[in-house]
């Protein structure tokens, strides 16, 4: 199957789960060197999906993961059979994997909760505004404003606020989508979804 394919159908599991809070795709971090093709908010944690399509190398798997290990609570590769064996070798036990086929995703291994994360990658998803208003503080530079962060509060407190940014951001646009879509989402609807909010008056 085809990226945009898999994000279809990954789109249609997670908007169809009514523990669904927020979504977004291709959100950038890890300082703009990562995209995560789909991001969800569940039970209050973060989940970030990277898809592998047929099409997709995945030599370089591992080194993605690894990032997104540094941000995200829950991890999952969602995958076409062709690469499954492969990635059940590539990716960390900690890592879930879905599989996607014309009948929808289906989950072959469950993530395990990240409890290790990386502080600055974390600080640096969230746009400098936010952390002058969240954290009040500032600094002549985005990074120098997240060293301080860093050295002035709790871990648990940064992820915190890294969480309640993907809700704040993109829930209430979540929550549209939710209501206006039928049970089937579209090529369309993921276009749709892939705008900036602020396009769609979030």
């Amino acid at each position: 199957m085809k990226e945009l394919e898999i994000k279809r159908a990954l789109l249609e599991h997670l908007i169809n789960d009514s523990t669904t809070e927020a979504i977004s795709t291709e959100f950038p971090f890890h300082f703009g060197r990562r995209r995560a093709d789909l991001i969800c908010v569940q039970g209050g944690e973060v989940f970030g999906y990277e898809i592998k399509s047929a099409y997709d190398r995945i030599d370089r798997l591992p080194v993605q993961l690894e990032s997104y290990e540094q941000l995200f609570d829950y991890v999952y590769v969602v995958c076409d059979k062709k690469h499954l064996a492969s990635i059940r070798k590539l990716a960390p036990e900690k890592v879930g994997i879905y599989i996607c086929s014309e009948e929808g995703v289906r989950r072959v291994r469950a993530a395990r909760l990240i409890r290790k994360f990386d502080t600055l990658i974390t600080l640096d998803a969230l746009p400098i505004e936010n952390l002058r208003k969240e954290f009040k503080l500032s600094g002549k530079s985005k990074f120098e404003l997240c060293t301080k962060i860093k050295s002035a509060h709790k871990k648990e407190n940064i992820k915190k606020a890294f969480r309640k940014y993907i809700v704040d951001r993109y829930g209430s646009r979540t929550i549209t989508f939710q209501n206006e879509i039928t049970a089937i989402v579209t090529l369309d609807d993921v276009f749709s979804l892939s705008l900036p909010a602020n396009k769609l008056g979030a």
